[in-house]
């Protein structure tokens, strides 16, 4: 069962009337609470779907061509963005074809076909390519598309995309006798790892870290200076291995950006050579920052 949370219904979209209709949806994002990650999602995908619609939906037709967009809740706390307007017939395989691809690629894959499509379009007017590509990294889900007949030279076209309502800005545990304290926050793109690690159940411990470094790499991806500072007073060996993965995947993210602060004791070599030894299992060069 879906609630709906925002519906528009015209003839035709103009430039003009996007921005009322996105400051509705914001309005609407406030009211439902949602985090500043998914905000930020929710407009960004939102504006492209109408900025589409606005292109393409007054088509060379002696009738009008109505557009709609559509906003709604489901019960696994999805928020499903659904759009509607006319297509050229001749236009829905090479569509198709499209958002086959897109959806087919990871994040890494996505962010190259970006900056290529990019390239490739410099001098272009506009790219819905470009668009849909943005959207597919922005939403971190699939995109969908149905045809509908019309007459012999257009059809209705629907979009739909969806954004989990359960994106967050940031990842907290707090520090236990055995566990570290976690502190991910994408906003200030700060990313810390301080204390003692332990756990009784190590792999379950940082399983959860993982998880929420894949939910969230599209955004992690477009990061501008984040920084990985892990200060910790000791380890064990299992949490060394979960601890250098959780590092890895961070970098995979967006590998040319993160810096990384390694925190040692002035009078514990060990810990100097441990980051040390880090640095190299992960080819990344390390800050070493001694504390007194």
């Amino acid at each position: 069962m879906e609630q709906e949370i925002f519906s528009y219904h015209g003839d035709c979209l103009t430039n003009a009337s996007i921005e009322p209709l996105l400051q509705k949806v914001m309005e609407v994002s406030e009211k439902q609470c949602f985090s500043g990650v998914v905000k930020k999602a929710l407009r960004f995908v939102t504006a492209e779907i109408l900025g589409n619609i606005t292109s393409h939906a007054c088509l060379k037709s002696d009738e009008p061509c109505p557009a709609s967009i559509r906003l709604s809740l489901t019960n696994d706390d999805t928020i499903r963005i659904e759009a509607k307007n006319f297509i050229s017939n001749d236009k829905k395989e090479t569509l198709q074809n499209l958002l086959n691809t897109i959806n087919s690629l990871s994040h890494h894959e996505l962010k190259e076909l970006q900056k290529t499509t990019l390239q490739e379009n410099l001098d272009a007017e506009g790219s819905p390519r470009i668009g849909l590509i943005m959207i597919r990294r922005k939403s971190c889900k699939p995109i969908f598309c149905s045809f509908e007949p019309y007459n012999d030279e257009i059809s209705y076209v629907t979009l739909v995309v969806e954004i989990s309502k359960n994106l967050q800005d940031d990842l907290r545990k707090e520090y236990t006798k055995r566990t570290p304290q976690i502190n991910f926050d994408i906003e200030k793109e700060r990313f810390e790892i301080s204390g003692v690690s332990f756990p009784e159940d190590t792999e379950n411990y940082y399983s959860e870290i993982e998880n929420w470094i894949n939910k969230h790499e599209p955004f992690l991806a477009e990061l501008s200076n984040p920084v990985i500072k892990i200060d910790l007073d000791y380890f064990n060996s299992s949490s060394l291995k979960n601890i250098v993965r959780t590092v890895r995947d961070l970098l995979l993210t967006n590998p040319d950006k993160f810096t990384i602060e390694w925190y040692y004791d002035v009078d514990d070599e060990i810990s100097h050579e441990e980051g040390k030894e880090m640095s190299e299992i992960l080819h990344k060069k390390f800050i070493f920052i001694p504390k007194k």
